[in-house]
């Protein structure tokens, strides 16, 4: 199939808008699990893909920083026509590790169908959480696990790990807020959604 997370999502960005309504649950909701008052000066939406996020922390935080970030040239074209009437947000076409060893912290680092494409070779939840400004949380919406192993090859091809790894990694290196795990599709996968702090 794809060799690489670029190669798939230089293709995949063409169509992204379209179809991962069908299997990217949760998104939506993701935002809800922020406290009403919370109020984060820098935010950071980690792998931000088209821009979904984007936009919704800008309405919602209107005098804060926010970066979105992620690897894709193509996703973050997409990404930065849907921000064009925001001044106070700005992408940056890099990796999780080279951003995030150069950057000053933030109070909110958001991560929506993104960790479990990143693999761990750069100790990237290390990352997040030293990122973190003492009080910051992180809000993460990804696939947690499947009990099928064929699905979970299937995804694999696709460069997501679904393994149920994630989370208990996340509840082991974060101090867990809150967490809720959903079924998609009669229980072929679950999804979690999962806030920390430091």
């Amino acid at each position: 199939m794809f060799d690489s997370v670029s190669s798939y999502y230089k293709v995949h960005s063409k169509i992204y808008d379209l179809t991962r309504w069908s299997i990217l649950f949760g998104r939506d909701r993701l935002l809800e699990v922020i406290p009403n008052d919370f109020q984060p000066e820098r935010i950071l939406d980690l792998g931000c893909g088209t821009g979904k996020h984007l936009v919704k922390l800008a309405e919602r935080f209107p005098d804060a920083k926010i970066i979105g970030v992620d690897a894709s040239k193509e996703m973050l074209n997409k990404a930065s026509v849907k921000i064009k009437s925001f001044d106070h947000i700005e992408l940056a076409h890099t990796t999780l590790n080279t951003f995030l060893n150069s950057s000053d912290p933030f109070d909110l680092i958001l991560c929506s169908y993104s960790l479990t494409m990143f693999g761990d070779d750069h100790n990237y939840l290390e990352l997040i959480h030293n990122s973190l400004t003492q009080n910051g949380l992180v809000a993460v919406v990804d696939f947690d696990h499947t009990p099928l192993k064929v699905f979970e090859q299937w995804m694999n091809l696709n460069h997501v790990e679904i393994s149920g790894r994630l989370f208990s990694q996340l509840k082991n290196t974060f101090q867990e807020k809150n967490s809720e795990t959903k079924s998609s599709y009669f229980g072929l996968w679950k999804y979690t959604l999962f806030l920390g702090g430091k």
